[in-house]
């Protein structure tokens, strides 16, 4: 200590760090705030392996169609003959249909005779069961074909083959890495993360949140590359090594490509209509009816003005409840024309840095419905709808110097850990990882903002 004849110079002892004492809290505090769309997808435990770096999955077809009327050649006097458009020329003789004309209300018709596919449509001889009269608008009326009918004695009907839908998305990879020298591995700090005063238990949480949320921003919004690992010349590249990088389509990828894109009428308002519209689109794709809605605040703030004017009857205030597991998110679940909607607020849609409303408007602005439970199979087994598939790292099983639970390894190198001669140590993670979404055809996008 700096003395003079026993009195001491404030200043110059000031002037020394950490020599005067110092209220400071020894906790670092979440300023960040960075919550992860996978923090969700563990708690359920929507996890899955896959073997390769492409996976694919099937949908059944419809087992019918609707057609629409393009040509009217005749009609009347309980008979008529029209062209339909028609994607895979389904309709067959016997067939029994109904029309959306108004005029053809209670009335129903028998396929007599259908001509040849020609460019995709068919031209359809029809006759009612009495003397009812039948009338089509071209361009207008919409055809079902909802049953069939034959007579004594009839032929079999013409084979009718169903197809398959193959939907696939691909794995990317991820990498997040951490170095520190020996200097800074034993240096003390004033702060404390799990009882260390040292500096890497910090860098090393810092930075596997930071790989979390890239994961998350992949699953939510990562648009899948034409470009794969086994392309003889691929479009995308890394620039050091010159080998493919693909890339996984997002949950906006599986809304946009192959589910419902839709929005309010007017953006920044919400009420029936577009509660109307939201369930309309289900039932025109048949999608169960327990659905969860993802977004963030921007979007939840819409809404939210429109559940405080429905009163106590219409909004309840629960736990979000996914495959029978309740999780720490509160939820406003709304029952209407028998659907149950969970809104779920998601914190990563507001993270300024990545969905603003400047940078990416319609994702920050949207809903993204999900169904909440399985989707069925053919032959009675169930698969959650939405899903991460992961493939093995090349890192097996927990060494002295690495450890990989399955979904991430973490390594370490460097001196500091015995493995080559530079005095530092180097922490690196790595993950395979993409969204897998079944049936797409129920997921919805539905922007309010």
């Amino acid at each position: 200590m700096a003395v003079s004849q026993g009195a001491m110079d404030k200043k110059f002892v000031s002037a020394i760090d950490f020599l005067d004492q110092r209220d400071i809290r020894k906790e670092i505090f979440d300023q960040a705030r960075n919550r992860a769309f996978t923090d969700i997808m563990k708690i359920v435990d929507r996890y899955t392996p896959a073997i390769m770096y492409n996976y694919h999955n099937f949908v059944n077809n419809d087992v019918r169609e609707l057609g629409t009327v393009s040509a009217v050649s005749s009609q009347g006097n309980a008979t008529g003959v029209f062209t339909i458009n028609t994607a895979s020329g389904f309709p067959r003789v016997g067939d029994m249909i109904k029309s959306s004309n108004p005029l053809n209300a209670g009335v129903e018709a028998r396929i007599q005779a259908v001509g040849a596919l020609v460019s995709g449509t068919v031209q359809l001889t029809i006759k009612t069961g009495g003397s009812l009269m039948i009338w089509y608008t071209s361009t207008q009326d919409v055809i079902s074909f909802a049953s069939n009918a034959f007579s004594e004695k009839s032929d079999a009907p013409v084979n009718r083959r169903y197809g398959l839908t193959k939907y696939f998305n691909l794995i990317q990879l991820f990498r997040e890495v951490d170095e520190i020298t020996d200097v800074q591995k034993v240096a003390r700090i004033v702060v404390e993360v799990n009882g260390d005063y040292g500096i890497l238990p910090y860098q090393t949480i810092m930075k596997k949140i930071k790989m979390e949320a890239d994961i998350s921003v992949a699953m939510l919004c990562g648009q899948k590359s034409d470009t794969q690992f086994g392309d003889a010349n691929p479009w995308l590249t890394d620039v050091g090594t010159g080998y493919a990088v693909q890339l996984t389509g997002g949950l906006d990828w599986y809304c946009i490509n192959y589910g419902i894109n839709d929005q309010s009428a007017v953006l920044g308002t919400f009420g029936f209509t577009e509660l109307d519209k939201i369930v309309d689109n289900w039932i025109a794709n048949k999608a169960p009816t327990d659905q969860m809605g993802f977004m963030g605040s921007r979007a939840y703030g819409v809404i939210s003005k429109f559940f405080k004017n429905l009163g106590s009857a219409g909004v309840t205030s629960v736990r979000l409840n996914i495959d029978g597991r309740t999780m720490d998110f509160e939820v406003e679940q709304v029952d209407y024309r028998g659907c149950i909607i969970d809104f779920v607020h998601i914190p990563i849609f507001d993270d300024p840095t990545l969905f603003s409303a400047t940078i990416s408007p319609d994702v920050n602005g949207s809903i993204y419905f999900v169904p909440k439970g399985s989707v069925d199979t053919v032959d009675g087994g169930q698969q959650p709808y939405l899903q991460i598939r992961t493939v093995p790292s090349p890192f097996y099983g927990n060494t002295v110097n690495s450890s990989n639970n399955g979904r991430m390894a973490e390594w370490r190198t460097g001196a500091m850990v015995g493995i080559g001669d530079v005095m530092y140590l180097k922490t690196n993670w790595y993950a395979a990882q993409g969204l897998e979404g079944l049936a797409p055809k129920h997921f919805q996008k539905f922007r309010v903002i």
